[in-house]
């Protein structure tokens, strides 16, 4: 039954619809980042090594408390994916450097401030486009992803981008998140 059921399941397959995969691009400055962040509520954040963020132009005026948040300081784009998946529907942004490298991902779940997240990547602010060199979906490898509810202050004149107490996650946005952790192949920390 099954070799009959793979040998069959190919010409099936190929009459199935495509996955179709929408993109939106804003430029997005780490300033307005910041300021866009803390009205998101619960998000799944996962990011590229810190280690890796070029430390020579980072933007004046602002810091973060932990160095997990340093990828979103080297943001120059905004790159917004929905995809409709076996699994359901999806929404991430990707963060992108000023070499058209995915820094950081933020994930739509549940739990997040949805009229937050479309004015995140409203269209009021200027649309264009990464670098010819970005890399067109590739993401850096990251082995830790965390549900963060975003919050700033200031701090001598600087605006701080720190982890807020995080909101009671439903029961479906932790199985989103397990479930989009899982994917990445990242640990879910608390």
């Amino acid at each position: 039954m099954f070799g009959w059921l793979a040998a069959r399941s190919t010409p099936l397959c190929s009459h199935a619809p495509q996955t179709l995969v929408s993109r939106r691009t804003r430029r997005m400055t780490a300033h307005a980042l910041m300021r866009h962040l803390p009205d998101l509520g619960n998000v799944l954040y996962l990011h590229a090594a810190s280690s890796a963020v070029i430390t020579e132009t980072l933007p004046p005026g602002l810091l973060v408390a932990q160095q997990a948040f340093a990828p979103l300081l080297d943001t120059r784009w905004l790159i917004a994916t929905s995809v409709v998946t076996d699994d359901g529907p999806r929404e991430w942004c990707e963060c992108v450097d000023r070499f058209g490298r995915p820094r950081a991902r933020l994930h739509l779940l549940p739990d997040t401030d949805y009229l937050a997240w479309d004015a995140l990547m409203s269209s009021r602010g200027s649309l264009d486009n990464p670098p010819a060199t970005w890399p067109g979906g590739q993401w850096l490898r990251t082995d830790n992803a965390s549900v963060v509810n975003f919050h700033t202050r200031e701090l001598a004149g600087l605006l701080v981008l720190d982890r807020g107490p995080t909101k009671a996650l439903s029961p479906l946005g932790h199985r989103v998140a397990a479930h989009i952790a899982n994917a990445e192949s990242a640990l879910l920390s608390g």
